[in-house]
């Protein structure tokens, strides 16, 4: 049983490697299927805070959120190859 749980967890792991929590400000949406945002540290990714993160989106979760430069956000990414793909957005108050 053990064994079984432990399979299904690595298993899943291939399927849907893990999503990140990024928390930033809008800087820009230079296409509609892509987000800049100057974001904290991400531990997860080994990565300090940056002027500028490129993220991957597609409209149909942008544009009803309507991200603009200047929004505080809290993103779920994903890596995907040798970029950042959107899994979820919201706007922080």
């Amino acid at each position: 049983m053990l064994l079984a749980a432990f399979a299904a967890g690595i298993w899943g792991t291939v399927i849907r490697p893990a999503a990140y929590e990024v928390r930033g400000t809008i800087a820009a949406r230079p296409a509609s299927d892509m987000l800049l945002v100057r974001h904290e540290p991400v531990a997860a990714l080994g990565m300090n805070a940056m002027e500028l993160m490129a993220i991957s989106a597609s409209p149909a979760l942008l544009d009803p959120v309507d991200p603009r430069p200047g929004d505080r956000v809290k993103l779920a990414v994903r890596q995907r190859d040798d970029q950042l793909v959107l899994i979820r957005i919201e706007k922080l108050p």
